[in-house]
């Protein structure tokens, strides 16, 4: 990354094969989500050992489920920004990988 991008960041990858299995399970579907909700999958290097009764969250942003190394959330865009990564940021750290379902969606289509 430093030779190509100029800079590092923390990064986690996942094999197409993982994220159309993720795309077929659809988390969200248990969940009665507003209408314009966003949908993001955070993804961790390990499974999570942190002990939480979810749903977690507010009205604007909830982690639904933990499911294996994946974190489904889903918030309702605002003024306020990506309030969505600090709620996550601080149930799960820093470490993690973040992208919409849409994003999952397109790289899983590749």
């Amino acid at each position: 990354m430093q030779n190509s991008l100029g800079r590092t960041f923390y990064t986690i990858v996942r094999q197409v094969d993982s994220l159309r299995g993720l795309l077929e399970t659809d988390p969200y579907a248990a969940f009665a989500l507003p209408p314009n909700a966003k949908r993001v999958v955070s993804f961790l290097r390990e499974p999570s050992s942190a002990k939480l009764a979810l749903p977690i969250g507010t009205d604007e942003v909830r982690i639904l489920a933990v499911v294996g190394r994946e974190v489904f959330t889903a918030y309702v865009p605002s003024e306020k920004g990506p309030v969505f990564m600090k709620l996550i940021e601080k149930a799960f750290g820093t470490d993690v990988t973040t992208r919409t379902w849409e994003t999952v969606r397109e790289c899983a289509a590749a």
